[in-house]
């Protein structure tokens, strides 16, 4: 019998070792992170594009999607110069957009009067300048009595009696552009490189005489300088080269283009909503977007749209939102 209760003791003892082995290796085991395969939540946003540069925008979030199926951008027009209603929104389950491609710097510092509220690291994404634009035999005609295009020279023809002068421009109200060629007039008048609301109300007698009853806004200029009626349309325009060769315009042996001093360079910040609704994920997702538009790739399909890249501007013309909202007030009691 002995030998029978020693094997029963041995097997009893060998099972417990066996059970406290099992216990102590699950310890150390599940003490252990278990290293699971993890599932990003999609991060999807909006990114509000001035109309002027919606092409590269919407040709970039396709690639930029491509890369990145887990925070999809869509790209949506702006609505106005400053797209206030597609940020402030009156339905509390309605997503702000994540970021605003704005034309201009001074665009954003308007929009902060009216209470939108973006990140202060605002990086140009893409540049262009402003540029005369006329016939050749207009501004040859234009020449021989008051020289080359310029502020001055264009004023002169605006007061000369027996003269009559036509300038297109594009909407102040609509386009960052159509405000730029005031502010350019402003400083060229006032001979200054910076600007505020109180130069804006010294310019304003001279800025009548020049644009009053002198100015047309199509709502396309460059477009309406390209079609057959053209000529017709008045002595010279000034836009930002992108729209010039958006239209075309500067590959015609008939029409020149030459750069506006003081110019005012369209800088296209890109905004980052940190404003009602924005949150940490949305604001990442659109930091993420916006270095894909400064990566090299994007960059240089830039010029394919008329645009320069960031960082390539010239010296150009400062302005506070304050004096903006002056010059945009002025243009909507005098021309629109």
């Amino acid at each position: 019998m002995r030998p029978n209760k020693f094997l029963f003791f041995l097997i009893v003892g060998l099972a417990i070792l066996i059970v406290v082995g099992m216990f102590v290796a699950a310890y150390f085991l599940l003490s252990e992170p278990l290293e699971l395969p993890t599932i990003q939540e999609e991060t999807a946003i909006q990114v509000v594009v001035a109309p002027s540069i919606l092409g590269w925008a919407e040709q970039t979030a396709q690639a930029f999607n491509r890369d990145n199926p887990n925070s999809p951008v869509e790209i949506i027009g702006a609505d106005s110069l400053i797209p206030e209603n597609q940020f402030k929104l009156d339905t509390p389950q309605a997503v702000p957009p994540a970021a605003w491609l704005a034309e201009s710097a001074f665009v954003v510092e308007m929009a902060a009067d009216r209470g939108l509220q973006f990140d202060a690291d605002r990086p140009s994404v893409a540049g262009t300048s402003l540029a005369w634009g006329a016939y050749a035999d207009k501004q040859e005609a234009f020449a021989q009595t008051y020289g080359q295009f310029s502020w001055d020279n264009l004023h002169a023809k605006a007061v000369s009696p027996p003269d009559f002068l036509t300038l297109v421009i594009a909407s102040p109200g609509n386009r960052a552009e159509g405000l730029a060629a005031l502010i350019s007039a402003t400083a060229a008048y006032l001979g200054k490189d910076s600007l505020t609301s109180s130069d804006v109300s010294q310019a304003t007698s001279w800025l009548s005489e020049t644009f009053k009853d002198n100015s047309r806004i199509p709502p396309k200029p460059a477009e309406a300088f390209a079609t057959t009626q053209g000529r017709s349309l008045g002595d010279a325009g000034i836009l930002s080269l992108a729209s010039w060769q958006s239209a075309g315009l500067q590959d015609r042996t008939d029409f020149t283009l030459t750069p506006v001093q003081p110019d005012v360079h369209l800088d296209y910040p890109f905004a980052i909503w940190t404003g009602n609704r924005a949150t940490p994920e949305s604001r990442q997702a659109a930091a993420n977007f916006r270095d894909f538009l400064l990566s090299e790739a994007q960059q240089q399909a830039l010029p394919q749209f008329g645009f320069e890249p960031a960082g390539s501007s010239a010296p150009t013309v400062q302005i506070d939102g304050q004096a903006a909202w002056a010059l945009l007030r002025w243009a909507e009691r005098e021309l629109e």
